[in-house]
Protein backbone atom coordinates (compact mmCIF):
# COMPACT_ATOMS: atom_id res chain seq x y z
CA UNK A 1 0.00 0.00 0.00
CA UNK A 2 0.94 3.50 -0.55
CA UNK A 3 0.66 6.42 1.76
CA UNK A 4 1.16 9.35 -0.75
CA UNK A 5 0.89 11.59 1.70
CA UNK A 6 2.01 10.95 5.19
CA UNK A 7 0.27 13.14 7.92
CA UNK A 8 1.71 14.67 11.06
CA UNK A 9 5.77 14.90 10.27
CA UNK A 10 7.83 17.92 9.31
CA UNK A 11 7.30 18.06 5.54
CA UNK A 12 5.93 16.08 2.78
CA UNK A 13 6.76 12.50 2.17
CA UNK A 14 5.21 9.14 0.77
CA UNK A 15 5.58 5.98 2.90
CA UNK A 16 5.42 2.92 0.96
CA UNK A 17 4.57 -0.28 2.59
CA UNK A 18 4.94 -4.20 1.01
CA UNK A 19 2.41 -5.81 3.47
CA UNK A 20 1.13 -9.36 3.42
CA UNK A 21 -1.49 -10.59 5.24
CA UNK A 22 -2.07 -7.26 7.21
CA UNK A 23 2.20 -7.68 8.18
CA UNK A 24 4.52 -5.10 6.92
CA UNK A 25 7.67 -6.81 4.87
CA UNK A 26 8.86 -4.10 3.82
CA UNK A 27 9.01 -0.27 3.98
CA UNK A 28 10.43 2.97 1.64
CA UNK A 29 10.07 5.95 2.76
CA UNK A 30 10.56 9.21 0.29
CA UNK A 31 10.75 12.92 0.89
CA UNK A 32 9.27 14.33 -2.77
CA UNK A 33 9.96 17.97 -1.09
CA UNK A 34 11.31 20.47 -3.55
CA UNK A 35 15.36 20.98 -2.60
CA UNK A 36 16.25 24.24 -1.33
CA UNK A 37 19.65 24.58 -1.92
CA UNK A 38 21.23 26.13 1.44
CA UNK A 39 24.32 24.35 0.55
CA UNK A 40 25.00 26.16 -2.67
CA UNK A 41 23.00 29.44 -1.48
CA UNK A 42 26.39 30.36 1.07
CA UNK A 43 28.62 29.98 -1.24
CA UNK A 44 30.99 32.94 -1.62
CA UNK A 45 28.98 34.77 1.06
CA UNK A 46 30.95 36.06 4.32
CA UNK A 47 30.27 33.00 7.12
CA UNK A 48 28.42 35.49 9.55
CA UNK A 49 25.90 35.39 6.01
CA UNK A 50 26.11 31.70 6.18
CA UNK A 51 25.18 30.89 10.01
CA UNK A 52 22.09 33.23 9.63
CA UNK A 53 21.19 31.76 6.59
CA UNK A 54 21.36 27.93 7.45
CA UNK A 55 19.52 28.47 10.10
CA UNK A 56 16.80 29.35 7.60
CA UNK A 57 16.47 25.57 6.46
CA UNK A 58 14.08 24.32 8.93
CA UNK A 59 11.90 26.30 11.28
CA UNK A 60 12.26 23.26 13.84
CA UNK A 61 15.73 22.59 13.96
CA UNK A 62 16.49 26.61 13.86
CA UNK A 63 19.04 26.68 16.61
CA UNK A 64 20.70 23.46 16.34
CA UNK A 65 21.61 24.68 12.55
CA UNK A 66 23.12 27.84 13.70
CA UNK A 67 25.26 26.00 16.15
CA UNK A 68 26.92 23.58 14.36
CA UNK A 69 27.45 26.21 11.69
CA UNK A 70 29.25 28.66 14.08
CA UNK A 71 30.85 25.15 15.34
CA UNK A 72 32.15 24.83 11.90
CA UNK A 73 33.60 28.74 11.57
CA UNK A 74 35.63 28.64 14.43
CA UNK A 75 36.97 25.07 14.19
CA UNK A 76 38.41 26.76 10.25
CA UNK A 77 40.00 29.53 11.88
CA UNK A 78 41.07 28.75 14.96
CA UNK A 79 38.48 30.35 17.55
CA UNK A 80 37.13 29.60 20.72
CA UNK A 81 34.47 31.38 22.60
CA UNK A 82 34.61 32.42 25.88
CA UNK A 83 32.72 30.11 28.75
CA UNK A 84 29.60 32.51 29.29
CA UNK A 85 29.34 32.14 25.00
CA UNK A 86 29.43 28.78 25.06
CA UNK A 87 27.31 28.49 27.83
CA UNK A 88 24.86 30.88 26.45
CA UNK A 89 24.81 28.65 22.94
CA UNK A 90 24.40 25.53 24.83
CA UNK A 91 21.33 27.00 26.11
CA UNK A 92 19.83 28.49 23.21
CA UNK A 93 20.61 24.33 21.76
CA UNK A 94 18.30 23.25 24.65
CA UNK A 95 15.83 24.96 24.21
CA UNK A 96 15.48 24.42 20.38
CA UNK A 97 15.51 20.53 21.65
CA UNK A 98 12.50 21.01 24.12
CA UNK A 99 10.44 22.97 21.91
CA UNK A 100 11.16 20.67 19.03
CA UNK A 101 10.16 17.41 20.86
CA UNK A 102 7.12 19.34 22.34
CA UNK A 103 5.75 19.87 18.54
CA UNK A 104 6.44 15.76 18.04
CA UNK A 105 4.73 14.94 21.17
CA UNK A 106 1.43 16.78 19.86
CA UNK A 107 2.70 15.10 16.39
CA UNK A 108 2.05 11.24 17.92
CA UNK A 109 -0.19 11.75 20.42
CA UNK A 110 -3.49 10.64 18.27
CA UNK A 111 -1.17 7.28 17.92
CA UNK A 112 -0.04 6.70 21.17
CA UNK A 113 -2.90 8.44 23.56
CA UNK A 114 -6.51 7.57 23.10
CA UNK A 115 -8.93 10.12 21.68
CA UNK A 116 -10.61 11.22 25.04
CA UNK A 117 -7.30 12.38 26.77
CA UNK A 118 -5.72 14.25 24.08
CA UNK A 119 -7.20 17.66 24.01
CA UNK A 120 -5.57 17.58 27.68
CA UNK A 121 -2.88 16.74 26.37
CA UNK A 122 -2.63 19.11 23.48
CA UNK A 123 -3.21 22.00 26.08
CA UNK A 124 -0.51 20.95 27.79
CA UNK A 125 2.02 21.04 25.44
CA UNK A 126 0.95 24.37 23.73
CA UNK A 127 1.53 25.37 27.59
CA UNK A 128 4.52 24.42 28.01
CA UNK A 129 6.05 25.25 24.20
CA UNK A 130 5.09 28.52 25.10
CA UNK A 131 7.08 28.90 28.23
CA UNK A 132 10.25 27.29 26.89
CA UNK A 133 9.70 29.59 23.84
CA UNK A 134 10.08 32.73 26.03
CA UNK A 135 12.98 31.30 26.85
CA UNK A 136 15.04 31.43 23.61
CA UNK A 137 13.15 34.80 22.79
CA UNK A 138 14.65 36.45 25.66
CA UNK A 139 18.06 34.98 25.38
CA UNK A 140 18.42 34.30 22.09
CA UNK A 141 16.59 37.52 20.49
CA UNK A 142 13.89 35.33 19.06
CA UNK A 143 11.78 32.49 19.26
CA UNK A 144 13.12 30.83 16.17
CA UNK A 145 15.86 31.59 14.12
CA UNK A 146 17.85 33.22 17.15
CA UNK A 147 19.84 36.26 16.06
CA UNK A 148 22.05 36.59 18.82
CA UNK A 149 23.71 33.61 17.75
CA UNK A 150 26.65 34.18 16.08
CA UNK A 151 30.55 33.55 15.34
CA UNK A 152 32.57 33.43 18.83
CA UNK A 153 29.88 33.42 20.52
CA UNK A 154 27.28 35.73 21.23
CA UNK A 155 26.21 38.56 19.54
CA UNK A 156 23.65 40.55 22.27
CA UNK A 157 22.75 39.26 25.61
CA UNK A 158 19.68 39.88 27.58
CA UNK A 159 19.50 42.32 30.44
CA UNK A 160 20.45 41.79 33.60
CA UNK A 161 17.11 42.51 34.92
CA UNK A 162 15.39 40.07 32.39
CA UNK A 163 17.93 37.43 32.72
CA UNK A 164 17.30 36.65 36.26
CA UNK A 165 13.47 37.01 35.44
CA UNK A 166 13.80 33.79 33.38
CA UNK A 167 15.85 32.10 36.43
CA UNK A 168 12.74 33.21 38.62
CA UNK A 169 10.75 31.85 35.92
CA UNK A 170 12.67 28.14 35.79
CA UNK A 171 10.24 26.77 38.63
CA UNK A 172 7.04 27.08 36.97
CA UNK A 173 8.70 26.04 33.34
CA UNK A 174 9.79 22.64 35.58
CA UNK A 175 6.29 22.36 36.59
CA UNK A 176 4.42 22.57 33.27
CA UNK A 177 7.06 19.83 32.22
CA UNK A 178 5.94 17.29 35.25
CA UNK A 179 2.45 17.90 34.45
CA UNK A 180 3.00 16.79 30.66
CA UNK A 181 5.20 14.10 31.69
CA UNK A 182 2.80 12.10 33.71
CA UNK A 183 0.04 11.82 30.91
CA UNK A 184 2.63 10.99 28.54
CA UNK A 185 3.96 8.37 30.17
CA UNK A 186 0.18 7.14 31.72
CA UNK A 187 -0.32 3.52 30.15
CA UNK A 188 -3.98 3.95 31.39
CA UNK A 189 -4.53 6.46 28.61
CA UNK A 190 -2.45 4.67 25.84
CA UNK A 191 -3.50 2.83 22.58
CA UNK A 192 -3.39 -0.31 21.12
CA UNK A 193 -0.41 0.78 18.87
CA UNK A 194 0.95 1.59 22.23
CA UNK A 195 1.15 -1.74 23.30
CA UNK A 196 2.14 -3.32 20.00
CA UNK A 197 5.72 -1.04 20.00
CA UNK A 198 6.09 -1.94 23.43
CA UNK A 199 5.94 -5.50 22.70
CA UNK A 200 8.74 -5.52 20.26
CA UNK A 201 12.69 -4.89 20.51
CA UNK A 202 14.66 -4.13 18.10
CA UNK A 203 18.04 -2.47 18.11
CA UNK A 204 20.47 -1.30 15.47
CA UNK A 205 23.88 0.53 16.38
CA UNK A 206 23.61 3.92 17.24
CA UNK A 207 25.12 7.41 16.45
CA UNK A 208 25.47 10.28 19.56
CA UNK A 209 28.25 12.88 19.88
CA UNK A 210 27.13 14.12 23.22
CA UNK A 211 24.34 14.17 26.05
CA UNK A 212 23.39 17.88 25.32
CA UNK A 213 25.65 19.83 22.79
CA UNK A 214 27.97 18.12 20.02
CA UNK A 215 31.58 16.47 20.25
CA UNK A 216 33.65 16.40 16.84
CA UNK A 217 35.95 14.27 18.12
CA UNK A 218 34.03 11.89 19.97
CA UNK A 219 32.62 10.45 16.05
CA UNK A 220 34.86 9.91 12.82
CA UNK A 221 33.12 12.63 10.85
CA UNK A 222 35.04 11.66 7.87
CA UNK A 223 33.44 8.05 8.03
CA UNK A 224 29.99 9.37 7.34
CA UNK A 225 28.96 8.57 3.78
CA UNK A 226 25.87 9.59 2.00
CA UNK A 227 23.96 8.47 -1.57
CA UNK A 228 20.82 9.53 -2.81
CA UNK A 229 17.80 7.75 -1.95
CA UNK A 230 17.31 5.77 -5.29
CA UNK A 231 20.62 4.44 -5.56
CA UNK A 232 20.49 3.27 -1.90
CA UNK A 233 17.00 1.59 -2.62
CA UNK A 234 17.45 1.12 -6.34
CA UNK A 235 13.73 0.61 -6.82
CA UNK A 236 12.08 2.41 -9.85
CA UNK A 237 9.78 4.12 -7.43
CA UNK A 238 12.85 5.75 -5.64
CA UNK A 239 13.40 8.14 -8.15
CA UNK A 240 10.80 10.63 -6.55
CA UNK A 241 12.65 11.09 -3.35
CA UNK A 242 15.16 13.94 -3.51
CA UNK A 243 16.37 13.01 -0.33
CA UNK A 244 20.09 11.74 0.53
CA UNK A 245 20.70 8.89 2.99
CA UNK A 246 23.65 8.57 5.40
CA UNK A 247 25.96 5.87 6.69
CA UNK A 248 28.48 5.83 9.60
CA UNK A 249 31.31 3.45 9.01
CA UNK A 250 29.28 1.79 6.03
CA UNK A 251 26.86 0.62 8.33
CA UNK A 252 23.09 1.81 8.81
CA UNK A 253 22.75 3.32 12.33
CA UNK A 254 20.04 5.30 14.47
CA UNK A 255 20.57 8.49 16.10
CA UNK A 256 18.61 10.79 17.76
CA UNK A 257 17.01 10.58 21.49
CA UNK A 258 17.56 6.87 22.01
CA UNK A 259 20.53 7.12 20.52
CA UNK A 260 21.97 9.71 23.50
CA UNK A 261 20.68 7.89 25.82
CA UNK A 262 21.76 4.31 24.79
CA UNK A 263 25.12 5.94 24.65
CA UNK A 264 25.51 8.04 27.61
CA UNK A 265 23.15 7.43 29.97
CA UNK A 266 22.71 3.47 30.40
CA UNK A 267 19.32 3.30 28.80
CA UNK A 268 17.75 -0.53 28.47
CA UNK A 269 14.61 -0.35 26.14
CA UNK A 270 15.18 -1.62 23.24
CA UNK A 271 11.62 -1.75 22.10
CA UNK A 272 10.31 0.59 19.54
CA UNK A 273 7.83 2.31 22.31
CA UNK A 274 11.46 2.97 23.63
CA UNK A 275 11.84 5.92 21.29
CA UNK A 276 9.01 7.46 23.10
CA UNK A 277 10.59 7.16 26.48
CA UNK A 278 14.42 7.97 25.48
CA UNK A 279 12.58 11.18 24.38
CA UNK A 280 10.63 11.98 27.19
CA UNK A 281 14.30 11.39 28.92
CA UNK A 282 15.96 13.48 26.59
CA UNK A 283 13.38 16.38 26.80
CA UNK A 284 13.54 16.61 30.73
CA UNK A 285 17.49 16.11 30.98
CA UNK A 286 17.57 19.07 28.76
CA UNK A 287 15.35 21.34 31.01
CA UNK A 288 17.24 19.94 34.15
CA UNK A 289 20.76 21.37 32.15
CA UNK A 290 18.79 24.91 31.03
CA UNK A 291 18.76 25.06 35.11
CA UNK A 292 22.39 24.40 35.75
CA UNK A 293 23.27 26.73 33.28
CA UNK A 294 21.07 29.39 34.07
CA UNK A 295 22.78 29.11 37.39
CA UNK A 296 26.37 28.92 35.77
CA UNK A 297 26.51 31.84 33.64
CA UNK A 298 27.74 35.23 34.80
CA UNK A 299 26.47 38.33 32.91
CA UNK A 300 29.29 40.37 34.18
CA UNK A 301 31.30 38.36 32.10
CA UNK A 302 32.19 38.21 28.20
CA UNK A 303 30.18 36.37 26.00
CA UNK A 304 32.19 37.00 22.56
CA UNK A 305 35.28 36.80 21.43
CA UNK A 306 36.61 40.25 20.44
CA UNK A 307 38.68 40.98 16.88
CA UNK A 308 37.72 37.84 14.91
CA UNK A 309 39.72 37.74 11.91
CA UNK A 310 38.23 35.17 8.93
CA UNK A 311 40.72 33.57 6.58
CA UNK A 312 41.42 30.40 4.85
CA UNK A 313 40.42 26.72 6.45
CA UNK A 314 38.24 23.76 6.71
CA UNK A 315 36.17 23.28 9.61
CA UNK A 316 33.75 20.46 11.00
CA UNK A 317 30.59 21.46 13.56
CA UNK A 318 29.15 18.37 15.04
CA UNK A 319 25.75 19.24 17.53
CA UNK A 320 22.62 16.77 18.79
CA UNK A 321 19.93 18.54 17.34
CA UNK A 322 16.20 17.02 18.49
CA UNK A 323 16.46 14.42 16.19
CA UNK A 324 20.05 13.37 16.46
CA UNK A 325 23.98 13.87 15.40
CA UNK A 326 23.77 16.95 12.88
CA UNK A 327 26.93 17.95 10.93
CA UNK A 328 27.92 20.44 8.80
CA UNK A 329 31.28 20.40 6.74
CA UNK A 330 32.93 24.03 5.71
CA UNK A 331 35.85 25.37 3.74
CA UNK A 332 36.54 28.63 3.91
CA UNK A 333 38.41 30.72 0.72
CA UNK A 334 41.38 33.12 1.43
CA UNK A 335 39.15 36.45 2.25
CA UNK A 336 37.65 33.61 4.26
CA UNK A 337 34.62 33.87 1.97
CA UNK A 338 32.92 29.81 2.08
CA UNK A 339 33.92 27.58 -0.89
CA UNK A 340 32.57 24.83 0.12
CA UNK A 341 29.32 23.64 2.30
CA UNK A 342 28.10 20.28 3.27
CA UNK A 343 25.71 19.66 5.67
CA UNK A 344 24.08 15.55 6.70
CA UNK A 345 21.24 16.19 8.92
CA UNK A 346 19.81 13.49 11.16
CA UNK A 347 16.97 12.17 8.83
CA UNK A 348 19.46 11.03 6.48
CA UNK A 349 20.78 8.55 8.84
CA UNK A 350 17.22 7.69 9.98
CA UNK A 351 15.77 7.29 6.71
CA UNK A 352 17.23 3.30 6.58
CA UNK A 353 17.10 3.09 10.12
CA UNK A 354 13.04 3.75 10.20
CA UNK A 355 12.97 1.65 7.01
CA UNK A 356 13.92 -1.41 9.00
CA UNK A 357 12.15 -0.87 12.16
CA UNK A 358 8.65 -0.76 10.13
CA UNK A 359 9.24 -4.29 9.10
CA UNK A 360 7.19 -7.04 10.84
CA UNK A 361 4.56 -4.57 12.44
CA UNK A 362 0.96 -3.50 11.61
CA UNK A 363 0.12 -1.16 8.54
CA UNK A 364 -1.08 1.49 11.60
CA UNK A 365 1.99 0.28 13.82
CA UNK A 366 4.77 0.93 10.70
CA UNK A 367 3.11 4.33 9.96
CA UNK A 368 3.52 5.40 13.78
CA UNK A 369 7.34 4.27 13.52
CA UNK A 370 7.73 6.92 11.07
CA UNK A 371 6.32 9.38 13.58
CA UNK A 372 8.72 8.22 16.67
CA UNK A 373 11.55 8.89 14.66
CA UNK A 374 10.07 12.64 14.14
CA UNK A 375 11.50 12.80 10.18
CA UNK A 376 12.42 16.59 9.33
CA UNK A 377 11.90 16.49 5.56
CA UNK A 378 13.17 19.94 4.54
CA UNK A 379 16.63 19.41 6.34
CA UNK A 380 17.07 16.11 4.55
CA UNK A 381 15.94 17.14 0.85
CA UNK A 382 19.34 17.75 -0.81
CA UNK A 383 19.51 15.81 -4.64
CA UNK A 384 17.89 17.36 -8.04
CA UNK A 385 18.32 14.57 -10.33
CA UNK A 386 18.05 16.58 -14.03
CA UNK A 387 16.22 14.89 -16.70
Amino acid sequence: MTLNRVHRIAGEAKLILYEEDGTVRDAMFMATAPVRGFERMVVGKNPLFAVEAVMRICGLCHASHGIAAVEAVEHAIGVFPPRNGLLMREALGLINRAQSHALQFLMIAGDLIQEGKRNEVFLKLMEFHSKVSDYLLKLGGAATHPPNLTVGGMLRVPKQSVFNNLKGEFPNLVKSWEGLKEILLDEDVQTGVTEELRGVKREMPYLASSLFYGDRYNIRTEEVETMPYYEFRREKSAVESTTLVAFYKGKKVETGPRARMKTYRGFRDSSLYGIHLARVQDTELSILRLGEILDGIDMNESFRVKNIAFGPGRGVGVYEAPRGTLVHYLELGEEGRVLNSRIVVPTMFNIPAMEEMAKGLSVKAAETVIRLYDPCIPCATHVVKLG
